[in-house]
């Protein structure tokens, strides 16, 4: 709200208190509940989720009961918990999806989200369990698949190159990396495979028999 429209509602205000009229305050609280609500059904239309969520507890602030900026809070902790799902932070969505529950205990998307959540925790702490080298190997793999975006970004820009000047040392390069790409998808695919027995069956990597100078006191047969 403009600096000059409260000036002219508190004016308002002023002259509804001195002919001994009420409910000003009360007038004045509703509008700007209704344009915080107003506000955070934008921010949400538009995905922009940190403004939306701020208008809807500006409203709340104002008044906690408000059905609207309740449900609308909600939703975009919904979002949000949805989105760290999807990019694997599995504690950032569990905690987002939890305060969503607390302004829409029944939503049932919310409560879906929540239970997928709650399965891959499950899973998540049976990996662990299991495979102590879980994270160790994943950690590998993550440079692999960056390795791998590169290539192709390198492949895509030599084209391009070529489209502009015709050179065909742009095309042999780009043969090249295609190449180099080709031979580390294919050494990550067998690696993803074996990820994954791993991991199904628990299986720890194995470790070889400790040498010792010692010797035997056992007789020899």
């Amino acid at each position: 709200m403009g600096y000059n429209m409260l000036k002219r509602w508190a004016f308002v205000c002023v002259l509804v208190t001195a002919t001994g009229l009420g409910g000003c305050a009360q007038s004045f609280t509703q509008w700007m509940v209704n344009l915080r609500t107003s506000q955070g059904d934008v921010g949400l239309a538009r995905t922009n989720l940190k403004d939306a969520e701020k208008e809807y507890g500006l409203a709340l602030a104002l008044d906690p009961k408000n059905a609207h900026a309740r449900a609308g809070l909600a939703q975009v902790l919904y979002l949000r918990a949805k989105e760290d799902f999807a990019n694997s932070k599995l504690d950032d969505a569990e905690a987002e999806v939890q305060r969503a529950l607390r302004y829409a205990p029944n939503d049932a998307a919310t409560l879906a989200l929540a239970n997928q959540i709650e399965q891959a925790k499950i899973r998540r702490e049976i990996v662990q369990s299991n495979f102590p080298l879980y994270g160790s190997i994943a950690a590998t793999l993550r440079p692999a698949f960056k390795s791998v975006t590169v290539t192709n970004t390198e492949i895509q820009k030599q084209i391009k190159a070529f489209n502009s000047d015709y050179d065909t040392a742009h095309l042999t390069r780009a043969i090249i990396e295609a190449a180099d790409l080709e031979d580390e998808a294919h050494r990550i695919g067998l690696r993803l495979i074996t990820y994954r027995g791993l991991v199904q069956t628990g299986a720890e990597k194995t470790k070889a028999p400790i040498q010792s100078d010692t010797p035997s006191l056992l007789p020899i047969p």
